[in-house]
């Protein structure tokens, strides 16, 4: 090569790196601002100054997001999610929600073109957007807050819906706003495994059957089925201490699923005498349970409290399940033992 033309190709790599480290440039600050558009004043400001002074008076959340909408309502001492029947709402996550409120503040002012809000969860949920339309008030018509919040990576990002500067906000993450099922308190039944001692089980198909612990430790099939081989070690563990795994994923007043006659019935009885009677359902293509509780006339004051507490947390509902968790409480023998 002559050295006219090393120079000539030394000249162009040195403008290619050049090119190459302005893009990159470009591409981290996209999401910034003109330098002229930098509200810089607001940088350790509080989205909300007046917040904090109004927690004890929000007696209404309202969320819209593209894929639902929802309305968290104080219901006396307790919040309720509108949608779902007035269900019980976590009382620990409105408080995350009111904390993070009163806290966040401008971290870092980001883009101010609408078309890349959907990058950090801020398009307009009215639009399709990925954002989530927070509105915070007293129920009687006075706002306290208003926002489109996003999360991404870990990090909360907010705008007014007026105003096309995005934010990322620091000192709080705002919880996840997308689903409603988040605000939940689904944690309606709590028994060991080791608790449990039999297990009655009538299935969707074949005949019923039935559990007993066996003493050293697991569980069998009882009488008549003693004698058929189990096709798989935890098979009967999976079936016997599902009531030990309870995790719904929605919910649902019972009086709109469990209509006519269950899919199934599994009855679990517990060491201290209490018998939680779950029924399956099906509906639009999904699975559901009820759950109620009993006991005999002679049971202990501690079995006849666990009953009444889990009749009152779960017996007005019916609890959806994903569809793993759901054949647990409808699993036919066969496919226990042959």
């Amino acid at each position: 090569m002559s050295e006219v033309g090393a120079r000539q190709r030394s000249k162009t790599l040195i403008m290619l790196g050049a090119a190459a480290a302005v893009c990159a440039v470009l591409a981290a600050v996209s999401f910034l601002p003109a330098q002229g558009d930098l509200p810089r004043s607001e940088v350790g400001q509080r989205v909300l100054p007046a917040f904090e002074s109004k927690t004890a008076l929000v007696s209404l959340i309202m969320v819209s997001t593209k894929e639902e909408s929802y309305h968290l309502v104080r219901n006396g001492a307790e919040w309720v999610l509108a949608e779902k029947g007035s269900y019980p709402v976590s009382p620990a996550r409105i408080q995350d929600l009111t904390q993070a409120l009163s806290a966040i503040t401008h971290g870092r002012a980001m883009t101010r073109d609408d078309r890349k809000f959907d990058r950090i969860g801020l398009g307009d949920p009215g639009s399709g957007g990925t954002g989530a339309l927070l509105e915070v008030g007293d129920g009687q018509g006075n706002s306290f807050a208003k926002l489109i919040a996003g999360l991404r990576d870990g990090r909360s990002y907010v705008r007014r819906p007026d105003d096309l500067q995005a934010w990322a906000v620091d000192g709080a993450v705002l919880p996840p706003l997308q689903r409603a099922a988040y605000w939940l308190d689904l944690d309606v039944v709590k028994v060991a495994a080791a608790d449990i001692v039999e297990v009655d089980v009538r299935p969707a198909e074949g005949p019923a059957y039935r559990f007993t612990r066996k003493p050293e430790g697991g569980f069998g099939l009882a009488p008549p089925h003693q004698q058929r081989l189990v096709l798989a070690a935890l098979g009967p563990q999976m079936v016997a201490e599902a009531i030990s795994r309870l995790a719904p994923v929605d919910v649902a007043p019972a009086a709109e699923i469990g209509v006519g006659r269950p899919v199934a019935e599994h009855i679990t009885r517990t060491r201290d005498g209490v018998a939680i009677v779950v029924r399956s359902w099906r509906v639009d293509d999904r699975g559901w349970v009820t759950v109620s509780a009993a006991t005999a006339e002679d049971a202990g004051s501690a079995a006849q409290q666990a009953a009444a507490d889990i009749n009152a947390r779960a017996a007005p509902w019916a609890f959806g399940l994903i569809d793993l968790d759901w054949g647990a409480y409808s699993t036919p023998l066969s496919a226990i033992a042959e």
